[in-house]
């Protein structure tokens, strides 16, 4: 486990003016590159005085990451209907039946009918939400939990067709360059693959993927280093800001991680809590109050999230996967999914 040195946070947000001021200077990343590429060279005059294809697709450097993001995410998904198709119509025409009969065969006939049991489960789970009497929603709830269960066996059956017949994909997500060095790390830094996840102590799916990450890190130990940047969504979350300054605090005493794990587990994030949940994991309590109390790492924090929103970041979690991204509480299995090409990539 790696520690970052907290006074690079503090350093860097020293910088962010500069690093705005320099920024239409800068190599444009490939998609910015090559829309400017397609725009006349001078958009505009104003008066006179040209505006740039590539002083424009610098401004909106964040917004054409975030399109080219989406614009591949539609891609993918649609990509991924095809394969299925394809390999569910060649492994019938192997069997010699219909995709219908096939269907009916490997998905419909292999999952068991939904029992009210799992229906009562399942409202009793959800009913906060749902907010309607049982009776009038059973259709429906056995409906959905039906589809769910033939969507699994779906994926297992596409799961075991791959091996027979082989996919080559070369659709590539778009590749984002984001800076490490400094921030808090854990796993080696010789790991062929490197997570950065922008993060937000008050985002509930934030938490909610906790485990898998601490899954993925222990499955793939070696091969995977996991980096934490802020990206405290300050306004629909009033308490992330201190949050993640209080985390930094942590991180001058080297426990960024003990400190991170705790307020991922706790439900309030005020000023006082943080200082409390310093004591509980046995922080020099003075120093961490006087660190948290001076805003010393307010500014770092700023520069994260100026970083996040040049990479295309406009939600809590997201993540760069050596480059390519993953947005929202991902499941574990598309994380296996990325690492392994990533991996595929490097070796």
């Amino acid at each position: 486990m790696l520690q970052r040195v907290s006074a690079t946070r503090a350093l860097r947000g020293s910088v962010l003016l500069l690093a705005t001021i320099t920024l239409t200077s800068s190599p444009l990343s490939a998609p910015t590159a090559a829309l400017a590429a397609e725009l006349p060279s001078i958009v505009a005059t104003v008066q006179g005085q040209a505006i740039s294809a590539e002083e424009l697709t610098s401004a909106l450097h964040g917004e054409l990451m975030r399109l080219d993001i989406q614009r591949y995410q539609v891609l993918k998904e649609k990509l991924d209907a095809l394969i299925a198709e394809r390999l569910v119509s060649l492994e019938a025409t192997r069997r010699g039946v219909s995709v219908q009969q096939l269907i009916q065969d490997e998905i419909v006939s292999k999952v068991p009918a939904v029992t009210p049991e799992q229906v009562q489960a399942f409202y009793e789970a959800n009913k906060n939400r749902i907010r309607e009497p049982l009776e009038q929603i059973t259709e429906r709830i056995t409906a959905y939990l039906q589809q769910q269960e033939q969507e699994q066996r779906q994926q297992a059956l596409l799961k075991e067709l791959r091996p027979r017949y082989p996919v080559t994909v070369a659709l590539r997500a778009p590749k984002v360059e984001i800076a490490t060095d400094g921030e808090p790390a854990m796993g080696t830094d010789s790991a062929p693959v490197t997570i950065v996840e922008f993060s937000d102590f008050q985002c509930p799916y934030c938490r909610q993927v906790q485990p898998t990450l601490k899954r993925l890190m222990a499955e793939y130990e070696g091969k995977v280093k996991l980096v934490f940047r802020d990206f405290p969504l300050r306004t629909i979350h009033p308490q992330a800001q201190k949050a993640a300054e209080a985390a930094q605090c942590a991180a001058e005493q080297h426990k960024f991680w003990p400190y991170h794990d705790k307020l991922f587990t706790v439900t309030s994030l005020h000023l006082d809590d943080l200082k409390k949940y310093a004591q509980e994991i046995e922080l020099h309590v003075e120093q961490f109050t006087a660190c948290l109390d001076s805003d010393k790492y307010a500014s770092g924090i700023e520069a994260d999230m100026q970083a996040g929103q040049k990479a295309g970041v406009n939600a809590t979690p997201t993540f760069f996967v050596n480059g390519f991204p993953l947005s929202g509480a991902a499941s574990y299995e598309r994380f296996k999914e990325a690492v392994d090409a990533a991996l595929e990539q490097v070796n």
